[in-house]
């Protein structure tokens, strides 16, 4: 597993790539020159991931228990290796703050809801946070417990987490133009999920010229951000 990481202190940010993306992704679109102020000045500290989608999430010819089995993998691999790591070379005291976009997005809602202890929240851009959507309605408890909007809705509402997470920054936007239609259905899923729980959330729907691609991606999270950072710090 690789990874890239920008900056040398403040607030730990933890991207995840698109479906099947890696660790250089947010350089060659762009999303690392948005940051690079808040990156030079010692606001941010940036760090890029690997995904293993092309064996979990878009492997249409494996069994979906084997595929979903990899996914536990990769879910353990971010909580039990690389948090350890971000925490070694960041001494900001500030648990990371989990963002992606798309398939990234679900990746991001997925660490924060499971692990909601270790991060300051999240921001998921146009996510994808139903599993179902990748397994033709195939669900098992793995593929549930991957899956943000099952997840959530399972959690009982006296776990120790739905308190932990009524205390986390949570930002969902999606557009509703070209090619978003499936993430305008998981995140208005994500959302009464939410509201169930009593979890309060920034759900922004942006308008239908807003289409599913970098250039609407680099808009949101430069809008996002400032609110971001600024209520952790006050938190």
């Amino acid at each position: 597993m690789s990874f890239r990481v920008y900056g040398n202190a403040g607030c730990p940010i933890v991207a995840f790539p698109t479906q099947d993306g890696m660790c250089d992704q947010w350089e060659g679109f762009g999303m690392v020159d948005i940051l690079q102020d808040r990156i030079e000045n010692g606001e941010i500290q940036l760090f890029c991931l690997d995904t293993i989608d092309v064996q979990t999430w878009s492997n249409k010819y494996a069994r979906k228990v084997w595929r979903a089995q990899r996914q536990e993998n990769y879910f353990r691999f971010v909580i039990e290796e690389f948090l350890p790591f971000v925490s070694r070379l960041n001494d900001s005291g500030i648990p990371p703050l989990a963002v992606g976009c798309s398939l990234g997005a679900a990746h991001a809602a997925n660490a924060l809801l499971r692990r909601p202890e270790l991060f300051s929240g999240m921001i998921g851009l146009s996510g994808a946070y139903d599993a179902r959507y990748f397994t033709n309605g195939w669900m098992n408890d793995l593929w549930k417990t991957n899956s943000p909007v099952h997840f959530l809705r399972d959690l009982p509402s006296d776990d120790s987490r739905v308190k932990l997470l009524r205390d986390r920054t949570i930002v969902l936007c999606v557009g509703q133009g070209a090619n978003e239609e499936i993430e305008m259905d998981a995140t208005a899923l994500l959302e009464n999920a939410l509201k169930e729980k009593n979890i309060d959330a920034w759900v922004d729907w942006w308008g239908k010229d807003v289409s599913h691609d970098w250039p609407w991606w680099k808009a949101q999270l430069s809008y996002f951000l400032p609110f971001a950072l600024d209520e952790i710090k006050n938190r």
